[in-house]
This record gives structure tokens, sequence and C-alpha cells, in this order.
């Protein structure tokens, strides 16, 4: 009689499942999408960082080089100061505000918006105090025009984290226009008024005088009385910050209550 492999399976034992890949470990819990955890997130906040730090750098480098090789009546320090400004108050914010923000991260998107202010702001110390050599201004003008640019910056910073507090474009819309006029707005009403035959005012909105103001007068005079406005407008940063940390924390604590509440 010739003998076969009995190729027929056993029906007294247990069939085995094939592994497959995408099974959990054994003894292991499944991991849910929504339990891991946010270091990625981390990652690539901090990437984004790193990003928005370099292409700054290079934007103070390029507008430095345009300065001194252009010929020009602007003065070149007024030249270059301003076109910080425009990298801080209008470049940046619709960088930020053509991200698309996770509707679950918004407060994490608010703290993103601080830290690059920080990281902005540090960097462009090193031109502020760089042209303060340079221009041989006194130790008070250069403190006063360091503090418009936070004071304003700031307030830029405000405008473009309120506005991704709303996943949807319309705010991100209005919250560009706002930063347009913040610059923009309050000028061109003077320019207005005074190609209608009426009177300009001293611009209490917009930082356009005060930077134009604080970067041209000689160095014998003393520093225009910008002191008022510039604090005015930290203060008011500063308490749109402090509102907007405030809201944050609690619904940080709203939703912890949510959760371990029975």
């Amino acid at each position: 009689m010739d003998e076969t492999t009995d190729t027929q399976p056993d029906p007294w034992q247990a069939p085995v499942a094939p592994i497959s890949s995408d099974a959990p470990s054994a003894g292991l819990p499944a991991e849910s999408p929504t339990e891991r955890p946010p270091a990625h997130h981390r990652r690539a906040d901090l990437g984004g960082l790193r990003v928005v730090i370099v292409v700054w750098c290079f934007w103070l480098l390029g507008a430095w080089a345009a300065a001194w090789l252009s010929d020009t009546s602007v003065p070149r320090v007024r030249w270059m100061l301003f076109a910080g400004a425009i990298g801080l108050m209008l470049v940046w914010p619709a960088f930020r505000l053509s991200e698309r923000v996770d509707p679950g991260q918004m407060s994490r998107g608010a703290l993103q918006v601080l830290l690059d202010w920080l990281a902005l702001v540090t960097v462009y110390q090193a031109v502020i105090w760089s042209l303060h050599l340079i221009a041989y201004w006194p130790i008070q003008r250069g403190v006063w025009l360091d503090a418009a640019v936070l004071a304003w910056s700031l307030l830029s910073a405000l405008i473009v984290a309120v506005a991704r507090l709303w996943p949807g474009a319309p705010a991100r819309w209005i919250g560009m226009t706002a930063c347009l006029a913040l610059v923009f707005a309050e000028p061109l009403a003077v320019w207005l008024s005074i190609q209608s035959g009426g009177a300009g005012w001293p611009m209490r909105i917009s930082p356009v005088q005060a930077l134009y103001e604080l970067t041209g007068v000689p160095v014998t005079r003393e520093v225009p009385p910008w002191d008022r406005r510039i604090m005015l407008t930290g203060l008011v940063a500063v308490a749109g910050w402090a509102a907007l940390g405030a809201w944050a924390l609690g619904a940080k604590l709203l939703e912890y209550r949510q959760r371990h509440d029975p």
C-alpha cells in the first residue's frame, strides 16, 4: 500500500489566525490614534519655528543688502527699519494666516504665534541696535524705537492669534485685513484729508509716523513725544494677550472638568 501524506486539517486542532502586520501585538491593547502622545505635534511646531527664523534672517539680510545698494533719498537706516517692520507686521502674519489649523489645536496655534513673535523680535534686536551704532542715535531714541517695534508687532501677533482661533477662511481674511488696516488705514486717511484741503493729525493707531519720526530726527533734537502712544499700544497688546490666555486656560479647565466629572 502506498504511503501518502495527509494534508487534511485536524478537526480537533484549533484554527490558527493568519499573522497580520496591522493586528495589535499579543497582550498589548490596540493603540488609538487619539491616544497617541502629541510629540509629533511638538516636533512639527518646532520645525515650523525653525523655518520662520531662517526665513526671517534671510529677509533681514536681503533688506540690509537692498538698503545699502540702493541710491535713494530715503536714509538707509529708515529703509532697513521699515523693511523689518513690514516683515514683522505683514509678511509673517500672511504666512501664519495662510496655514491650516487643526480645530483641536486652536490654543496650541495661539501659543505658536507667541513663540514666533518672541523669536522674531529677539533676532530683530541685533538689527535695531546695530542701526543704533551706525546712526549714532542716543540711547533714549534707541529704547523708544525698540519699544515701538515691540508694541505694534505684538498687537499684530494678537490679531493673527485671534484669527487662527476659527478654522474657516473668512476669519483668516478678516485677520489679514485687520493687519493691513493697522499699518495703512490711518496714513491713507491722513493723506486723503490733506489732499481734500483738510488738516492732518498725529497718528495714534498706525506705527508709520512714529517709526518715521524716530528714525529721521537729527541727533541734536529730543525724541518726539511718542512715549504715551507707544505705551498705550503696548498695554492694549499685553491686555489682549492676557485675555486670550485666560480664555484658553478657562477652556482647558472646562474640558478637563467635563472629562473627569462623572
